[in-house]
């Protein structure tokens, strides 16, 4: 008896789920997307309650109605990534691939839907039938939570996938490299490749970008204005130096001897702690490296073109050598002790104004 009722129980199941389907086949899609939810669980869990694709979208924005009405099997359309995001696959492909191809190479890393990652970077990534939970919530270079893991090697973003690369391989050796933010370089519009960008220039140029940042009448300037590129990808020579005169044509060069001197000979363009982007560090026509200080114009005092407490030492001294006053060995004539300016005009060379 227990039996008949316990068969009796399932049939009634069965029914009520046929029952169900049979409505559910016939049922029509929310123009809200509301209803998507019943069957597509995963993906509105994730668009609800991570960092969605956009909050502008639902489902209709990108999947149009194949077979209105209706629900089941490709009932609506499935889009390629292409379609709104003109983007090169990773890596780099010579010949460009078909949009499905693209849309693949975009769903290897990121999770369309919805993840707790930035940029919906999914949190497990398949390669080579091997799976690498991944976290990436800041886009510092080298972080447990950013492009390369410094504590696990290879278990980062970027190294989950890496075997060729000189740089962040997957199984964790690799030459030294740098540990800034990855994309100030390699560029996800250029399929990580490497790009030149203003933003970039500090990661190898990190010294002279601190020093435009001081002081100056250069501090301000965009590295563009006096650097064009000449090379796509970075190193010696990749940019050209604009010369001084380009900018400063009235100003003439120094020329002890009828030799001029480039300007970057006592300036130093990108800044410096002295006044007038004098270097702190100047080599001399003898060759050797002195010290500088050079933040008043009072002419001869401490910090000024001439040292009153160490002749042979200032600005002006240290290269001379032949001339009647102020000499690099600290010896030569009485001169005028106010500034040198007056009568040596940089602008003339520095050479004597009657």
């Amino acid at each position: 008896m227990a039996q008949g009722r316990l068969t009796t129980s399932i049939k009634a199941i069965i029914v009520c789920v046929l029952a169900c389907a049979t409505g559910a086949a016939a049922a029509t899609v929310s123009e809200a997307g509301g209803e998507c939810a019943h069957c597509h669980t995963i993906q509105s869990d994730r668009a609800a309650t991570t960092t969605s694709h956009a909050v502008v979208l639902d489902c209709k924005s990108c999947h149009d109605d194949r077979k209105p009405g209706r629900v089941g099997n490709r009932h609506r359309s499935i889009p390629n990534c292409v379609d709104c995001h003109d983007q090169p696959t990773h890596p780099a492909r010579k010949k460009r691939r078909s949009a499905r191809a693209t849309t693949r190479s975009c769903l290897a890393c990121h999770d369309v839907h919805g993840s707790p990652n930035l940029s919906l970077v999914a949190t497990d990534l398949f390669w080579r039938r091997r799976v690498t939970g991944v976290l990436f919530t800041s886009e510092e270079g080298a972080s447990p939570t950013g492009f390369t893991h410094p504590d696990a090697p290879g278990t980062g973003l970027c190294e989950t996938c890496h075997r060729k690369t000189d740089f962040y391989r997957g199984k964790g050796s690799s030459k030294p490299h740098f540990t800034d933010r990855c994309t100030l370089c390699h560029s996800h519009d250029a399929a990580f490749g490497v790009v030149i960008s203003p933003e970039s220039c500090g990661v190898c140029h990190g010294d002279e970008v601190a020093r435009l940042a001081m002081p100056s009448k250069h501090s301000g300037l965009p590295c563009a204005k006096c650097h064009t590129q000449v090379a796509a990808a970075p190193g010696p020579g990749h940019e050209a130096s604009e010369p001084c005169s380009a900018c400063h044509a009235d100003s003439a060069t120094h020329a002890p001897g009828g030799v001029g001197m480039p300007c970057t000979q006592c300036h130093d363009p990108h800044g410096s702690a002295n006044t007038e982007l004098v270097r702190e560090m100047l080599t001399t026509t003898a060759g050797t490296d002195v010290p500088i200080r050079f933040d008043n114009r009072d002419g001869r005092v401490d910090g000024s073109f001439a040292s009153a407490s160490m002749p042979g030492t200032g600005i002006c001294e240290v290269c001379h050598t032949t001339t009647r006053f102020y000499r690099a060995d600290g010896m030569g004539e009485d001169h005028f002790t106010f500034s040198c300016f007056p009568c040596h005009l940089h602008g003339n060379g520095f050479e004597p104004q009657q």
